[in-house]
């Protein structure tokens, strides 16, 4: 670049950070949490069913609040990007109001699905919305492959596959964790079609055994397993946002829990979950599980993150079934 910034914005990615970093202390003061990234800020809380008209004029007034601090700062909120979703389990679908957002100048309705970041939420939080997009838009540009694959090598394809499809299967792939079986044979079906893309095979051939023996590919389940266990490694080595290094807490620095075997195997303590739906699912319960399950020799803090990732990989290979 010979000029301008990066991102549109006249301050920069870092400056604005900088700039806009008042908000969450707003947004804290109405007593809501807050995630942001660049200028993107998701404003939650949660509460029982017979709280949830009392959570929205609160909300409102944050909303409210924030708007005019915005506004003295020679910034926009735009009520046509924002978004208000109730996440909750399906049986109580009939408990969440349906009123809308009440914001200065404009309603806001619930929706039954947001995109955060890349990844479609919807209300249940069952992510069946994310898993149907993400493979739409793999096999759409399956399709496009298949036009010219007769004019590419194997090496060539292989290459393409990644790039394009691949790279959609693992992004934020740490959320499908306890996904049920049948969200994950449609990602893994995927796989399949990209496999039977690059090496040329008809679409009704067995693939599983040329996915793991000839491109050395991890299974859709397998692919997850990788990120957390390699998040969790960053987390257990400084390289991990704080908020996700707080959920990973080694057994010997648990009260109560030094004198177990387990915890001179640097395993980690597993949170206890109160339900069976989510509460496994969440990175608090998963990333542990998952890191524990490990051979001892990779939990080994001694190693570092290249050998780890080889190793893990090919502990995964060698655990995989067709």
């Amino acid at each position: 670049m010979t000029c301008g910034v990066p991102q549109g914005s006249v301050l920069g990615p870092v400056l604005f950070l900088l700039y806009a970093a008042g908000v969450i202390n707003l947004v804290e003061e109405c007593g809501f949490c807050a995630h942001a990234y660049a200028d993107d800020l998701q404003v939650y809380q949660h509460v029982s069913p017979a709280q949830s008209s009392e959570l929205l004029e609160q909300m409102a007034n944050c909303i409210s609040r924030v708007e005019a601090w915005m506004a003295s700062n020679r910034l926009r909120l735009i009520p046509a990007k924002t978004e208000v979703i109730w996440l909750r389990s399906s049986r109580r679908l009939a408990q969440c109001p349906a009123d809308p957002l009440i914001m200065p100048g404009s309603s806001i309705q619930p929706v039954s699905c947001v995109c955060d970041l890349g990844v479609v939420v919807d209300q249940d939080l069952s992510l069946a919305s994310h898993v149907s997009h993400v493979t739409s838009v793999c096999f759409f540009h399956l399709r496009k492959l298949r036009l010219v694959r007769c004019s590419l090598t194997i090496d060539t394809a292989h290459a393409l596959v990644p790039a394009l499809i691949h790279s959609r299967l693992d992004y934020c792939n740490g959320v499908f964790a306890g996904l049920p079986a049948g969200l994950f044979n449609h990602l893994q079906s995927v796989l399949r079609a990209s496999a039977q893309l690059v090496l040329g095979l008809p679409g009704r051939a067995p693939v599983m055994s040329a996915i793991r023996d000839k491109l050395h590919w991890l299974s859709y389940p397998q692919r997850v397993t990788f990120k957390l266990c390699l998040t969790t490694y960053k987390c257990l080595h400084g390289l991990a946002p704080p908020y996700l290094t707080r959920f990973c807490t080694p057994l010997s620095t648990v009260a109560g829990s030094t004198h177990l075997r387990s915890a001179d195997q640097h395993k980690l303590f597993v949170i206890h979950t109160s339900t069976s739906t989510f509460g496994s699912r969440a990175f608090s319960s998963s990333s542990p599980l998952s890191w524990n399950g490990l051979p001892p020799q990779l939990r080994d803090p001694a190693i570092t993150i290249s050998i780890f990732r080889q190793s893990l990989k090919t502990h995964l290979f060698n655990n995989n079934s067709d």
